[in-house]
């Protein structure tokens, strides 16, 4: 049983109250929207419908309702799906967000929703990126625009609803999409033609109702207390998973097509709630070019590529990578996570394989999967991220903590009527020293801005290079037997005028964030 599943009080009260608005149901996954033909093995990895910028604009209307399962879940041109956005730096993105969602029976509570465009470094100003005050009620709608900031770098982000309180109930029913920013291969060439697969990875809960797990938290707590932690010698096998059904782009399971010896790029988005993917392809070595939306030769000193055999994705986590095909399939794993001794445990699944696609028929169903490099006149070297961090003008301590009752970041649960808890000057870089007080990973994320990651418990990192997703190891045991917090120290960079406002930092597990674990910076 996962230990997060910690909802606000508020939407506690309405989930026993529910009328018409899902439970209990379980999960069936979403059929192939593209890919046919026979391949030993499952089935081909479906084609996600794409939303391209024409003109410079991407325009598309998003409708949130439930589905025939009643789950929460994004419907484009009538189909179950979130598409993919691809657009190019300096381009706009606009959605015409529509709520039919339905209310909850309890007074003054709704099924509010909206949007978070994840890893841009935009506005969190309306109509912008702002999830604090922009709420589209049951019935109403939301109209974004969000500039894609001509320093963007190219790379893999995404957009998911993010309510507090209710977003890790939409986002691990569905609620969440890829972005793709074109031009990677004019900072990484060897990306240049190749044929690229867009893969988004989710770990739906079998129980569909908002209330599903929502002592499971306290319960954990209970037993922790009355347990041995597992660097104590307690035990915290990978046992099968029971609560929710891991999917690749919708299926269960999914072959991926790659002839013998082409290279292919990988674009994989973590857009689960609190699942970690750890991605194995046999020992194959897979080369990573950029995370987090960003390449990683961009920043100065920065490696141009990171080669390993396997790669921890956390939620909210993007990693593009670039895989060669062999003669013989190679079997897609993510291996066991375990994520500390009071945390939740991501046993090993089978996600696919990679298989030769030659004798398939029309594997991609028409959708072209090959991308041709082209400039943009638009692109250009950030003078941020192309530059080195300058010495930060503060520090700061940042507490993740959590008890029986719920999340907490420094002593505190968010509120959205709070004053800020950190005031930063647009202009500058801060250091910010994470320091987990818990048993279990956090996964640390700020909106509107990336950061670098300097060292992990006293240790430098050798190859920092920019991140906007960061999981926080546990605290240790110490000699004597005392608990000793993790300290990860990370610099931010506030120096883009264009984020000036309020907005949020927070664990992307989202059981936590909904729990509290979050709250508000203002950059002025």
């Amino acid at each position: 049983m996962r230990s997060s599943r910690l909802r606000r009080a508020g939407a506690l009260l309405v989930a026993l109250a529910l009328v018409a608005c899902g439970g209990g149901g379980s999960h069936t996954s979403t059929p192939p929207l593209a890919g046919t033909g026979t391949t030993a093995g499952p089935p081909p990895l479906p084609v996600l419908p794409e939303v391209a910028s024409v003109n410079g604009v991407a325009a598309l209307t998003l409708t949130a309702q439930f589905d025939a399962d009643a789950r929460p879940a994004f419907f484009f041109n009538g189909v179950e799906v979130a598409p993919t956005i691809r657009v190019s730096p300096g381009d706009s993105i606009v959605i015409h967000f529509v709520n039919n969602l339905p209310a909850f029976c309890a007074p003054g509570v709704a099924t509010d929703s909206n949007l978070h465009f994840h890893g841009f470094t935009s506005s969190p100003n309306a109509p912008g990126d702002n999830v604090i005050t922009t709420f589209a009620a049951p019935g109403g709608t939301l109209d974004y625009t969000i500039q894609v900031n001509p320093d963007q770098p190219p790379g893999l982000y995404w957009y998911h609803t993010h309510p507090h309180g209710l977003s890790s109930w939409e986002v691990g029913n569905g609620m969440a999409g890829a972005i793709v920013i074109q031009g990677i291969a004019n900072y990484v060439p060897a990306t240049a033609g190749l044929r690229e697969r867009v893969i988004v990875l989710r770990d739906v809960p079998n129980d569909n109702s908002l209330s599903a797990g929502e002592s499971a938290h306290a319960r954990r707590w209970a037993a922790a207390a009355r347990a041995p932690r597992d660097d104590e010698g307690g035990g915290n096998a990978c046992a099968p998973e029971t609560d929710a059904t891991p999917t690749i782009n919708g299926l269960a399971q999914a072959s991926i097509g790659i002839r013998p010896g082409e290279t292919e790029l990988f674009r994989v988005l973590n857009a689960s709630g609190h699942r970690h993917f750890d991605l194995s392809l046999g020992g194959q070595p897979m080369t990573i070019v950029a995370q987090d939306g960003v390449p990683l030769s961009i920043y100065p000193g920065a490696p141009s590529t990171i080669v390993q055999t396997d790669i921890v994705i956390p939620p909210a986590g993007r990693i593009e990578f670039l895989v060669t095909g062999t003669a013989a399939p190679i079997p897609l794993i993510s291996r066991c996570f375990q994520s500390g001794p009071v945390g939740d445990t991501d046993p090993q699944i089978t996600l696919g394989q990679l298989a030769d696609d030659a004798t398939w028929s029309n594997p991609d169903n028409g959708v072209t999967q090959t991308r041709v490099r082209k400039p943009f006149a638009s692109l250009r070297r950030s003078q941020y991220y192309a530059s080195t961090m300058p010495p930060p003008s503060a520090e700061r301590a940042i507490q993740f903590q959590e008890d029986a009752n719920g999340f907490y970041l420094n002593g505190a649960q968010y509120s959205p009527t709070a004053a800020p808890a950190i005031v930063a000057q647009h202009g500058t870089t801060e250091e910010w020293t994470l320091e987990n007080d818990t048993g279990e990973v956090h996964d640390f994320h700020i909106h509107q801005v990336h950061f670098i990651v300097e060292s992990v418990n006293g240790v430098p990192v050798p190859q920092p290079h920019w991140v906007d997703t960061l999981v926080l190891p546990p605290e240790g045991v110490g000699v004597q037997g005392q608990l000793i917090p993790s300290l990860t120290k990370v610099l931010l960079d506030f120096r883009d005028p264009v984020i000036v406002g309020t907005f949020v930092y927070h664990c992307h597990i989202l059981d936590h964030e909904d729990g509290g674990m979050m709250a508000k910076i203002q950059v002025q």
